[in-house]
């Protein structure tokens, strides 16, 4: 499979990604906020979906584990990288990134998985 397929059958699960991370991105303004804070927001929250949907979608379709799994954290490194930037909260930055890690070791063997089944059906 090259990646021009790769990308065509895994495109639904791309687009829903980046719709869900805009959406749930623009959650983090609790008060409110100015129509470019919301514009930033919703363009954090679509590039973090797009590296998601693209390790969830194409990546996880043309069997590539290392760049799946790096890419499904994402948006725990995200949050962890700019927690630990905010000061006091090192210790919920080392939970976000924990988790990042986590989340990127299950896809990685999730690819994996999903790899041998293919090649031992074939």
């Amino acid at each position: 499979m090259t990646w021009s397929e790769a990308c065509r059958k895994g495109r639904d699960r791309w687009l829903i990604w980046i719709a869900t991370c805009s959406v749930l991105a623009c959650g983090f303004l609790i008060k409110g906020g100015t129509p470019s804070e919301y514009l930033w927001v919703v363009l954090i929250g679509a590039a973090n979906g797009s590296l998601v949907g693209f390790a969830i979608g194409p990546a996880a379709e043309k069997g590539a584990i290392g760049l799946s799994a790096l890419l499904a954290g994402t948006p725990f490194y995200f949050l962890g990288i700019s927690t630990f930037v905010m000061g006091d909260a090192a210790a919920v930055a080392l939970v976000f990134i924990i988790a990042g890690i986590a989340i990127s070791l299950a896809q990685g063997l999730r690819v994996r998985r999903r790899a041998s089944q293919h090649d031992a059906s074939a």
